[in-house]
């Protein structure tokens, strides 16, 4: 090999040093601590250029790390620089639809600044979203979750039985146990009655409240005698208290 190659050669064995050198300061120079949050939206790529290494870097030092990254995933980075102290908080809230960290802050008693020195992982003020996990500074309280109104409560459930007249004269359907007369309920005719209707009125005569279809007088159901005070029972099956 003549001197004129050897010059060249180690002229371009230089630069390649010198590139090299360049991008191991450029990858040592990292913006991101050694543990970082994964955020909505993040990817691989996009953490190992922000944070000046590479994806194959992370992966090494993440064993186990899949392809797929998820909001709230810990990672660690290999060129990460060491955090100092994160200033103290007070509890964590999760993001509700609607929220906004101005809401936030009047709810605590507090300010967006105060909000996003102990989450500097929010990059955006104005972008956060549902089912976010965020630090609230020290001295506050997660705000009090919305009271609910009292809810209508369900109606009493109830419960149907069959039953025939078998008083060959038939029977009258009243208003009430003893009260007016409002429809007819012929003999050997079958009757829907609420099993936990059953009533015995002053006289020892027992009632039962029965379903009308369709309605009578504007009355959908009714009561019905079905034994007398003497013990006649009205209809079958035979209905006691």
């Amino acid at each position: 090999m003549n001197t004129k190659k050897l010059f060249q050669l180690s002229i371009v064995l230089a630069i390649l040093v010198t590139s090299l050198g360049s991008a191991g300061e450029a990858l040592a120079s990292s913006k991101c601590p050694s543990i970082i949050t994964v955020q909505w939206g993040d990817t691989l790529s996009g953490i190992a250029q922000l944070c000046g290494t590479t994806v194959d870097a992370i992966r090494a030092a993440n064993p186990g790390l899949g392809w797929w990254l998820y909001a709230g995933q810990t990672l660690y980075i290999p060129s990460g620089y060491t955090p100092g102290q994160p200033p103290a908080t007070g509890g964590t809230y999760v993001v509700k639809s609607g929220d906004t960290l101005g809401k936030i802050a009047a709810r605590i008693g507090s300010n967006v600044n105060a909000i996003l020195a102990v989450n500097p992982q929010i990059k955006n003020a104005n972008l956060i979203y549902v089912g976010q996990v965020i630090n609230l500074p020290a001295g506050t309280k997660p705000p009090p979750h919305p009271t609910q109104p009292p809810g209508v409560p369900p109606p009493p459930y109830v419960s149907y039985g069959t039953l025939k007249i078998a008083y060959e004269g038939g029977m009258f359907i009243r208003s009430d146990p003893g009260g007016p007369i409002i429809a007819s309920a012929l003999h050997k005719t079958s009757w829907y009655y609420d099993l936990n209707s059953v009533f015995v009125d002053k006289k020892w005569k027992v009632w039962v409240k029965i379903k009308i279809s369709p309605p009578v007088k504007g009355y959908s159901t009714g009561w019905l005698l079905v034994r007398d005070q003497y013990g006649t029972y009205f209809t079958s099956p035979k209905i006691d208290p």
